[in-house]
């Protein structure tokens, strides 16, 4: 039987999907927020204003959540951790893999956009990435399913507040080739200068920025970079850079623009030993 995964970045967790059942593992290796695409000359409060000048914050107070873990006196950190939950388990039991994109084999990240208002209604839902074979149209139908979420709050009023949500599409075919995957890169790891995953001072980046990144085996070898990429989280911000064998310009000044709390997240493609393989390397900024 084929699998289908459902990766949502918005949340620690991955999600197995097939015809019958929707089940979660919490792996605590992406961001527990949604990513917002940086734009360097953006106010660090609000992305946008509607038509009749309002704003529409990314960052505020309390920020909205998914309804259903307001009945309870918990603090509300953990009505938070319940509400994404409650996304969770509602978006793995409305999504479904469109047939003509698992006929193509179309794989990857489709990121949709939409506002929370200040009733909790979803506005303005926009597919701001698409991989094609219906899978935009597929997302954006669930997000139009969702019901009324608990509106954000900044500055002790409600307020609107924009959302990215996006969800990696991708074709399982049994878990026994994904452990093989997972094998083999488990046999391999990214090196960037003498950068430590768990801390890199913000001190160290303008250094880092001009260093080598590589991949080395268990053994020490040193194999080919084909492509490179760095992705930046921090909060409700998402940068993705791409490029050849090595940090390009444009990489550098994302790396040194990334802020303390933030994530860059290497991935290099490398040729295996019997084909090319992706090693992923994530870098807290502390």
């Amino acid at each position: 039987m084929t699998t289908f995964r459902f990766l949502l970045i918005t949340f620690i967790y991955f999600l197995i999907i097939n015809d019958t059942f929707a089940q979660t593992d919490t792996i605590p290796t992406v961001p527990a927020e949604a990513p917002q695409e940086l734009e360097a000359s953006e106010p660090d409060t609000f992305v946008e204003k509607t038509a009749d000048g309002e704003n529409i914050y990314r960052i505020v107070d309390e920020m909205p959540r998914f309804p259903g873990c307001e009945n309870s006196d918990k603090a509300t950190a953990l009505k938070n951790a319940c509400a994404k939950d409650k996304l969770v388990n509602f978006i793995a039991n409305e999504l479904r893999y469109p047939p003509e994109a698992s006929k193509e084999g179309l794989e990857g990240m489709v990121l949709v956009s939409f506002v929370v208002g200040e009733n909790g209604d979803i506005m303005m839902p926009e597919i701001k990435r698409d991989i094609g074979g219906e899978c935009g149209e597929e997302a954006l139908r669930v997000v139009n399913l969702m019901p009324k979420w608990i509106p954000g709050i900044h500055e002790g009023k409600a307020v609107k507040v924009r959302f990215n949500l996006p969800i990696n599409f991708r074709l399982q075919n049994d878990t026994a080739n994904e452990d093989e995957d997972s094998d083999k890169k488990s046999q391999y790891k990214l090196i960037w200068g003498n950068a430590k995953p768990d801390g890199v001072a913000k001190s160290q980046l303008e250094r880092l920025s001009e260093e080598t990144v590589y991949v080395r085996d268990l053994y020490g070898k040193v194999h080919p970079i084909s492509e490179l990429e760095v992705e930046y989280f921090r909060g409700l911000k998402y940068k993705r850079v791409d490029g050849d064998d090595e940090i390009s310009s444009s990489m550098a000044k994302l790396i040194r623009k990334a802020n303390k709390r933030g994530r860059l997240i290497f991935s290099a493609i490398i040729q295996g030993k019997e084909d090319f393989l992706t090693i992923k390397q994530e870098f807290i900024v502390k």
